[in-house]
């Protein structure tokens, strides 16, 4: 009843291209709607301030916590906005004729899809406004903790772990529920992004593992904090890789996941200007991949709660 009444409400102008542009964006504005009234995502925003809160607490109470260690709002505004994605995407290509009848091509009503990313973005920039705003206030990561990192390395992470995350989960969701018609698809996309994403991470970043595979391996996720605690709790290890090259694969990754909802059901012209996009995108992005494993640290260091950084060979 959603999707048809979306459908329906898609003003019906005469032929000029400001008629489709109207029609694209009441669209869109439908579907922005409809994900920030989504019970999972409200529900893992609420989790999510609910975890922060907590965190606020404990720092209160003397206690310090890892900045960068801490992807709250990647886990409870990203996955919940890409299942979202997944189900409302779903639903509406379950409309069927109702859809068909839409005064705009299939490309067009994805592309009003991928605007709902909107929503978890401006959710997920919030908790990065609340920790800037309160920075030195309430969160008071010692400097030394963030090792070699520099500021601007420190602000393209958090950003990756709030607006970047948002994005690509929601842009992720949708192109999974163009391309994916099997039941239990939004399963599988979750476990599939987890087990990626956590398996590595944990595999990779731990001590004693070569260089060179957390160099090409642990970068190849969609989150990294770039900061690990010494197992004995004595220093804190910035890892190896480039941020900010990271951070611009990051973004590749965003649009080639929405590329990718947009390709599906596209055709002729439309469809051959979107394999040249998507062509070019993926060698940026595999160049960016290349400069974010290959520069930034080439071994992990150590650094110690006095100051002075070690480099570690092992």
């Amino acid at each position: 009843m959603t999707t048809s009444a979306a459908v329906a409400s898609v003003p019906r102008g005469a032929s000029a291209t400001t008629s489709g542009r109207e029609s694209f964006w009441a669209l869109a504005r439908i579907e922005i709607v409809r994900l920030a009234r989504h019970p999972l995502l409200l529900a893992g925003v609420a989790f999510g301030a609910f975890s922060t809160a907590l965190s606020v607490q404990e720092l209160g109470a003397g206690t310090s916590e890892d900045l960068l260690g801490m992807p709250v709002t990647a886990l409870c505004v990203g996955v919940p906005a890409m299942i979202a994605a997944h189900r409302l995407t779903t639903a509406f290509r379950r409309a069927g004729e109702v859809v068909e009848t839409a005064p705009m091509s299939t490309v067009t009503r994805t592309g009003a899809m991928c605007t709902s990313a909107v929503v978890p973005v401006v959710m997920a920039s919030m908790w990065l406004v609340f920790y800037y705003a309160s920075r030195n206030r309430i969160w008071m990561t010692p400097e030394w903790m963030l090792g070699t990192l520099s500021d601007a390395d420190v602000a393209m992470i958090l950003v990756s772990h709030t607006a970047i995350a948002a994005t690509g989960g929601t842009l992720l969701g949708i192109a999974a529920a163009r391309w994916w018609r099997f039941r239990g698809a939004a399963v599988v996309l979750v476990l599939g992004v987890t087990i990626w994403t956590l398996g590595s991470i944990g595999s990779f970043s731990a001590e004693g593992v070569p260089a060179p595979w957390t160099r090409w391996i642990r970068l190849f996720t969609p989150l990294n904090a770039f900061s690990n605690p010494a197992p004995d709790g004595s220093g804190h290890d910035t890892m190896t890789g480039a941020p900010g090259w990271y951070f611009v694969w990051l973004l590749t990754l965003c649009a080639l996941a929405g590329l990718a909802a947009l390709l599906k059901g596209s055709e002729g012209s439309v469809r051959r200007r979107l394999v040249r996009v998507g062509a070019v995108l993926l060698a940026i992005s595999a160049l960016t991949y290349v400069l974010a494993a290959a520069g930034g640290n080439s071994s992990p260091v150590r650094t110690y709660p006095d100051g002075h950084s070690v480099v570690l060979t092992k």
